[in-house]
């Protein structure tokens, strides 16, 4: 008898403990309907108190619902105490406030929300609440997302990269694919040098065919930032091989050509992309530049070395692109001073070249030759001169040729010598 009794309070005593975990859970739920629809926010305290014993307790710990309000009540703190952090805030701007309440405020109530979500789903074989707890979770990796962001903005590089790996994560076990996240992963492991991480990242954009033109150009940019040019060459190659109609990527080509000294190479890619883009007067000029580099090569030291053989088809290709540029942009400064340049050069050069000459009459043929270029880069100088009054070595020049031409007795070249000493 004594025994029936005992299994019979025993039985009492079970039955009153899981009785009390069901009366915290409704507990919970009862106070978080307040605070959602009444406001009352002494409520919510009182809820996460409710659903923390609901949460641990035997008779309610193996039930969906307490790990479903446990991710809403746990959200919902985090909102609060957001909240709490913007009005603390003195700043008058929303976004600047948003993201300082972002940066002060700790993530571990919204992991604590994501993973009951996450155990509520697993355990919800009916999926009743699951729509909603994949829709919590959205706004929770949203919330990391704006974590992630701050942490950029402030420059706690590692920080975004952690919080920008959760957000991807979290969407990822919804099948959504966040790219604006792996392409601010990539961003941020460049500010803090992994280059091979943030390779991976542009890597995996390219993959899933996200602005695949943007990523190329951004790993080339972020190794030629690095000095890196083994890697940049190399990424430049597979993006022209992945690219080939692209503009962007094809110039990036033609300065790799320049900068190695390939010249042949760099002509070919120029003449391409004027294919594409016969209107580009940077292009018309860097070509010409090209045509005027090989025509007078030199060493590594800058000494002058032998003329090639087809010396006059360069310097006359050099000519044609240099006035092509600005003839499609008569302002253009750079365009203007560089084919001044030229024909001061070109006069200079056939000076040069008659110097061993013995006889007068073809000392004085050769210049002539050079006066007809002196005279011909005069008004282009002039014309420099006029848009970029400032510049000191288009001043120089003019006022050499000045000299050369027997102008040095004119007001303009008295002029130009005043502005060279600054007394304009």
């Amino acid at each position: 008898m004594k025994k029936a009794i005992a299994f019979i309070v025993s039985g009492i005593l079970v039955f009153n403990f899981a009785k009390s975990q069901t009366i915290h859970l409704n507990s919970a739920i009862s106070y978080f309907d307040d605070y959602e629809k009444y406001n009352e926010q002494a409520s919510l305290p009182k809820a996460k108190e409710k659903i923390d014993l609901a949460s641990t307790g035997e008779g309610t710990k193996d039930k969906y619902k307490t790990w479903h309000y446990k991710g809403k009540i746990y959200l919902a703190t985090f909102d609060q105490q957001l909240n709490a952090e913007m009005k603390k805030s003195t700043e008058t701007d929303n976004t600047k406030k948003l993201v300082a309440a972002y940066l002060n405020i700790p993530m571990d109530l919204l992991e604590e929300a994501y993973k009951s979500f996450q155990k509520e789903i697993e355990m919800d074989e009916k999926k009743i609440y699951t729509p909603e707890a994949n829709n919590k979770i959205r706004v929770i990796a949203n919330d990391f997302s704006d974590k992630a962001y701050s942490c950029l903005i402030n420059k706690s590089y590692p920080d975004a990269i952690t919080y920008y790996e959760k957000t991807y994560e979290m969407k990822l076990k919804m099948n959504i694919t966040d790219t604006a996240a792996v392409y601010n992963m990539a961003i941020t492991a460049a500010k803090v040098k992994d280059y091979k991480k943030a390779e991976g990242y542009y890597t995996k954009l390219i993959d899933l065919k996200y602005k695949q033109e943007k990523c190329y150009m951004s790993m080339i940019l972020m190794y030629n930032e690095a000095n890196d040019t083994a890697s940049a060459r190399q990424m430049i190659s597979k993006a022209v091989a992945a690219m080939p109609e692209s503009y962007a990527i094809l110039i990036e080509q033609i300065n790799l050509f320049l900068k190695s000294g390939k010249s042949e190479a760099a002509i070919t890619s120029i003449n391409t992309a004027l294919a594409k883009n016969p209107g580009n007067h940077e292009l018309h000029l860097v070509l010409g530049q090209t045509y005027n580099k090989m025509a007078f090569p030199k060493d590594a030291a800058g000494k002058d070395l032998q003329r090639p053989g087809n010396f006059s088809e360069l310097t006359k290709k050099a000519d044609e692109e240099f006035s092509k540029a600005i003839e499609i942009k008569p302002d253009y400064f750079v365009g203007l001073y560089s084919i001044g340049i030229f024909y001061n050069n070109m006069g200079a050069d056939i000076l040069k070249q008659s110097e061993n000459m013995k006889d007068p009459k073809k000392v004085k043929v050769e210049e002539d030759k050079a006066d007809v270029y002196f005279q011909k880069a005069i008004p282009i100088l002039e014309k420099a001169h006029e848009l970029d009054r400032t510049d000191k070595d288009t001043m120089k020049t003019l006022r050499q040729l000045y000299a050369r031409t027997g102008q040095g007795d004119t007001e303009k070249y008295k002029k130009l010598n005043e502005e060279l000493k600054g007394g304009k």
